[in-house]
């Protein structure tokens, strides 16, 4: 697909130009004007998008030569590249999932945990350039600085320098070479009242850091809920109350306290089996502010 070709606009247009041309093809084109094109006006809109910005136009451009010359080898080599972990252009950090369990307490109210994580950061005793100052850096023999070798029809990533064309003598001590370390990470996160079971509370920026000035990944935390006082279901607070038999026949009523510490007076009204309550919208409040209900068991012992 011919980006320029699409805004119908030449391989030198100016920002201005191509911005001009989009304008143009936009207002002919919209689907809002005519349903038919909203196809064509999907292509034109992500030809404006890679076009007008440097750093996609670049790549593109590169792209576009390397087909026009039939030259396969290198795009499946740059796919491989990818593939394979070899970048120069700036790459995101990958984002980090842990799982926070949490009591059904802190999930009504809300709390805030120490969180500590592993997460990949820049070596600061290298200022993540993988040399010191006793390093030397010699010119890659295998590919004589090219970063790339050919193998058959296609071109790859040197495996020698690991595609930057040159090789370190007496690299980075402390991340031997490559620029990043495992850092241990402590994080005082505040968790929100009403989270639910797999929900996810982002810290942003607390993922791994980016590559070649990438941007940094986030954290993720998947709450889980403990099983202590209160189980949990749903929206709906279980309380399971184990007492003696004795107990349960000698007394009319029972004392329960809900999560908000409210007494709720129960009456005993078997002491062989298990009777259950159900007290209506005195269960979990979510996010949405929906509440459900509270469930007692007497639990004969």
């Amino acid at each position: 697909m011919d980006y320029y070709k699409i805004l119908g606009v030449s391989r030198d247009a100016t920002p201005e130009e191509i911005k001009k041309a989009f304008r143009q093809k936009a207002k002919k084109y919209h689907p809002d004007i005519n349903p038919e094109y909203s196809q064509l006006f999907k292509q034109i809109t992500q030809a404006y998008n890679t076009l007008i910005d440097p750093e996609k136009k670049k790549r593109y451009d590169a792209s576009l030569y390397a087909l026009e010359k039939k030259d396969f080898g290198k795009i499946v080599g740059d796919l491989i590249a990818e593939f394979l972990g070899f970048h120069t252009k700036p790459i995101k950090g990958e984002d980090i999932t842990l799982s926070l369990k949490i009591s059904v307490e802190e999930g009504f109210y809300g709390t805030i945990k120490d969180v500590v994580y592993k997460r990949e950061v820049k070596c600061s005793f290298c200022s993540g350039k993988g040399i010191s100052s006793n390093s030397k850096i010699n010119v890659c023999t295998k590919c004589s600085g090219k970063g790339r070798v050919r193998k058959g029809f296609l071109e790859i990533p040197c495996i020698k320098c690991f595609g930057r064309g040159f090789v370190i003598e007496n690299p980075c001590k402390v991340c031997k070479g490559r620029g990043i370390i495992k850092k241990n990470e402590k994080k005082r996160i505040k968790i929100p009242a009403g989270l639910i079971e797999g929900q996810k509370v982002m810290i942003e920026g607390g993922g791994n850091e980016g590559v070649n000035g990438g941007k940094t990944g986030n954290l993720y935390l998947k709450i889980k809920f403990k099983k202590g006082k209160f189980i949990l279901k749903g929206r709906d607070i279980v309380s399971k109350i184990h007492l003696p038999k004795d107990y349960l026949k000698e007394n009319r009523y029972v004392s329960v306290t809900d999560i908000e510490g409210y007494p709720l007076k129960m009456e005993i009204k078997n002491s062989e089996k298990t009777v259950k309550y159900r007290i209506k919208n005195r269960g979990y409040r979510d996010y949405s502010g929906k509440r459900g209900d509270f469930i007692v068991y007497l639990i004969p012992e």
